[in-house]
C-alpha cells in the first residue's frame, strides 16, 4: 500500500478527492491533506509519503525528498504549465475537472508506474 498526501488550496475539491475515491481498493492510503505549501512540506517531512499531489510544491519537495513521486492535478490546460511538470519529473499530469472514476483510473496507472520503479530497485 502506498501512502498519499493530497494538497490543494480549494477545500471543497480537496475533501471531494479524499472522499469520492476508495483509495485502499486501488492501493493507496491518504495519510494527510494540506491547504498550502507550508502545510504540505511539513507533512512530507513528518509522514514521508510515497506520493504527493500539487504542482506548486514540486520544487520545494524535490529538495526535501528528491525521489518522491509527484502527481499534478491541475485546472490549467496550458503547455507552459505542463512544461513545469516535466521539469520536476512528475509521475502524472491530471486535468481538472475529473470524475471519481477517471481519477481512480489515473491512480491505478500511477500505482503501476510506482510498482515498476520498486521492482527496478
Amino acid at each position: 500500500m502506498y501512502t498519499l498526501i493530497i494538497a490543494d488550496d480549494e477545500y471543497e475539491l480537496r475533501r471531494a478527492l479524499i472522499h469520492t475515491v476508495d483509495w485502499e481498493s486501488i492501493g493507496f492510503q491518504v495519510v494527510g491533506e494540506a491547504e498550502n505549501g507550508v502545510e504540505a512540506i511539513e507533512l512530507v517531512e513528518k509522514l514521508e509519503p510515497d506520493l504527493l499531489t500539487g504542482i506548486e510544491l514540486a520544487r520545494q519537495v524535490r529538495m526535501v525528498r528528491p525521489a518522491m513521486n509527484i502527481a499534478f492535478l491541475s485546472g490549467y490546460d496550458d503547455f507552459a504549465y505542463a512544461q513545469q511538470a516535466i521539469q520536476y519529473n512528475i509521475i502524472s499530469y491530471i486535468l481538472k475537472p475529473i470524475s471519481a472514476s477517471e481519477l481512480r483510473n489515473e491512480m491505478l496507472k500511477i500505482r503501476d508506474k510506482m510498482d515498476k520503479k520498486v521492482e527496478e530497485l
